[in-house]
């Protein structure tokens, strides 16, 4: 099973929470079309992908595919 992240294009930070990671923060860069994803819960990890509608990704082994409304 895959988590989705759902984003708002427009809002540049905000916070999430999928199931089974838990809280994650996000914050998109217009300038270069990337966001950068963070996992607040135990021990902290990040990634930085293309800010675009069905990019996927995985923190913790977890594959997540990023949603951008």
């Amino acid at each position: 099973m895959m988590g989705e992240l759902v984003i708002k294009k427009g809002k540049t930070r905000d916070t999430a929470t999928i199931a089974g990671l838990g809280m994650l923060a996000y914050r998109i860069f217009p300038e270069t079309g990337r966001i950068n994803v963070q996992l607040l819960s135990g021990e902290q990890e990040e990634c930085t992908i293309v800010c675009e509608d069905g990019v996927a990704f995985s923190l913790r082994g977890e594959v997540i595919r990023l949603v951008v409304k």
